[in-house]
């Protein structure tokens, strides 16, 4: 193997073996090369905590377990995305503080270049309204060159991913889990159609299950990969609130879509609109196109 390789097998192995935002994790990074990490957790018995799907292994079958799960994720246009690659997205930081060990990739197309993609989010419980127009926002600005970028959820995200493949756009999803254990399994024909043709993304390794905990890394995922992030529908304690302010924070463009002022579904996009005043409302995907960077050339030109 060369340098990179060997970064990239051991940032895979410690990216199998915690939490991506494990502070003792981050804390050894920062002090020594990801190589040297991995020998003081596994040879040298440095203490750490391990995520919960494989507390219960011996310490003797750690290592093997971990490198074989980084090859098996390496094969069939997976990979293991790392800093040093240039795909990985700059300014990703967990809720904590620190940036994930490493991303999972799945899928032909590379993590998208910021000034040329967009997060749509919003309401799992969403209305045929929103439905329409998360659908027709997403097939736009997917025509003109965009690469959309969504989770896999029911509601808004699912609309958002069907509308882009349907109209031969990049569709990426951002995954909650491990990429071998496809989230929510209604969407996972959905997921599987946007892994031949473009992405999934995670920074939960195989293996690993979806749960309210990673769901915030889940948040900032959604929040760093792109220029911002549109919320089409919310109710009040929306998550899709989150991630927009997420997304703020880290200096991208925050955009709502009002929604009816009589609709549940839409009660947290007016409060965020009302409340923070770095939030645009946006209609169509003019309206997106002219908040955020100059778009991309479309697609074959």
């Amino acid at each position: 193997m060369d340098t990179i390789d060997d970064e990239r097998m051991a940032r895979g192995m410690l990216g199998w073996l915690c939490e991506p935002g494990d502070a003792r994790l981050r804390q050894l990074l920062a002090q020594h090369t990801p190589i040297d990490v991995l020998d003081l957790l596994l040879r040298q018995g440095a203490k750490f905590v391990r995520r919960p799907e494989i507390r219960h292994l011996p310490t003797s079958r750690v290592r093997g377990k971990a490198a074989a799960a980084v090859e098996d994720a390496q094969r069939d246009g997976g990979r293991v995305v790392i800093p040093a690659d240039p795909d990985w997205p700059r300014g990703l930081r967990h809720p904590d503080g620190g940036e994930p060990v490493c991303l999972w990739a799945r899928g032909p197309a590379p993590i998208p270049p910021q000034a040329g993609s967009v997060t749509i989010v919003g309401s799992r419980a969403s209305s045929s309204y929103g439905n329409h127009v998360a659908a027709d926002m997403a097939a736009d600005l997917a025509g003109h060159g965009w690469t959309v970028v969504s989770s896999g959820g029911l509601g808004i995200d699912g609309a958002v991913l069907r509308a882009t493949l349907a109209a031969g756009g990049r569709a990426v999803a951002v995954l909650p889990c491990g990429l071998d254990r496809l989230h929510p399994h209604q969407h996972r024909a959905l997921l599987e159609r946007v892994a031949e043709t473009g992405l999934l993304l995670s920074a939960q390794p195989p293996g690993a299950d979806p749960t309210l905990a990673r769901m915030a890394t889940h948040r900032a995922l959604l929040a760093a990969l792109t220029a911002g992030t549109v919320v089409v529908e919310a109710s009040a304690r929306s998550a899709a609130l989150q991630t927009v302010r997420q997304a703020l924070d880290l200096g991208r463009a925050g955009l709502v879509v009002p929604g009816p002022v009589t609709s549940a579904v839409s009660a947290g996009c007016l409060e965020l609109l009302r409340t923070d005043a770095r939030v645009r409302p946006v209609g169509c995907a003019e309206h997106i196109v002219a908040d955020l960077a100059p778009p991309p050339a479309p697609p074959g030109r």
